[in-house]
């Protein structure tokens, strides 16, 4: 089996309505929730991802159309759609105050994209409240998995609450503020992954990511999901063992093949070991660091010239099998 055994169980992400994905810019945060969202519904559960603004890659891994701001099925079980801040100011007009008919006209003036921007996390606010509403109060999904943008802005984002009650304590928008703080702050109805990397910098993000999440809000890691792992060359130890033992271009030589051959086949071979073996130096480090925190989720370097729902579910696959019942 690739990767790890879990101690958290795919029951107790099951039975929570969120799943937020963070990391660093690059690591696999959309695949990750892609892969999270098909586990999901594998399970039987209705799920949505959703992607933040400027978010736009989700879709394509389906090869499905650009997503919108309403709900569009991405495979059995799963829809997925883009949220926005404008769109979520709207629907906080029609549900909370009752004021639809004025939300389209006030939402396109430059005055409320004024205010949004000036007041402090209102935009993140806003989203965040969207995502509660779906999962709370509509419940037309049994869990949502929110792809959010990189994790310094993850983290700002997660702090918006506090942040905007700081500032506006009172009112309709701070009550409602606070039914989405304290809901984020439950772990038993939101659970935290974080992608990462097999690097150097991926990894120590993902370590001052889980710091920060633990001190300034409160919120605890479920699980880092390490992606793009080169895995071992067999399954068969003995035959892993006696690809180790190959040290130079001569040992292909002598089963047969050609000097070129030899020389280009080992060349490969021993990038490639060293790329693992440097890989699994970095994943140590971050399961020594993250030991009593975190549990960490294996995906591996798809070997293919293209990528979409094919290898989506061959990672969920392999996702499903760490996770304990």
């Amino acid at each position: 089996m690739f990767g790890y055994h879990a101690r958290v169980s795919l029951a107790a992400i099951l039975d929570r309505r969120l799943s937020i994905i963070s990391g660093k810019g690059g690591v696999g945060k959309t695949t990750l929730a892609a892969v999270l969202g098909l586990v999901l519904s594998q399970e039987g559960r209705r799920t949505l991802v959703a992607e933040v603004e400027g978010k736009d890659t989700l879709a394509s891994m389906f090869g499905a159309p650009p997503l919108t701001t309403q709900p569009a099925e991405l495979a059995d079980s799963l829809w997925g759609m883009k949220i926005t801040p404008e769109e979520a100011l709207e629907e906080y007009f029609d549900v909370q105050l009752h004021m639809k008919r004025i939300a389209k006209p006030l939402i396109s003036s430059q005055l409320v994209d004024y205010v949004t921007h000036s007041a402090p996390g209102l935009r993140d606010i806003l989203m965040l409240g969207k995502v509660w509403y779906a999962a709370v109060k509509r419940r037309d999904f049994d869990h949502i998995v929110l792809d959010t943008a990189a994790a310094g802005h993850a983290v700002s984002m997660l702090r918006s609450p506090e942040g905007f009650l700081h500032a506006v304590p009172i009112g309709p928008l701070a009550t409602h503020t606070k039914q989405v703080l304290g809901w984020l702050q439950d772990p038993s109805e939101v659970g935290i992954h974080l992608a990462s990397m097999p690097e150097e910098m991926p990894v120590n993000e993902t370590i001052e990511t889980t710091r920060m999440l633990e001190e300034k809000l409160g919120m605890n890691v479920s699980h880092v999901f390490m992606n793009m792992i080169f895995p071992p060359i067999s399954d068969d130890p003995k035959v892993e063992a006696e690809v180790d033992a190959i040290s130079s271009p001569l040992a292909l030589a002598s089963q047969g093949f050609g000097k070129k051959a030899s020389e280009e086949t080992f060349r490969i071979l021993n990038f490639y070991r060293k790329r693992r073996s440097l890989q699994q130096e970095h994943r140590k480090q971050l399961s020594d660091e993250l030991a009593s925190t975190a549990d960490i989720i294996d995906l591996p370097f798809i070997m293919s010239d293209v990528f979409g729902l094919d290898e989506l579910r061959q990672l969920a696959e392999i996702a499903r099998e760490q996770l304990t019942r």
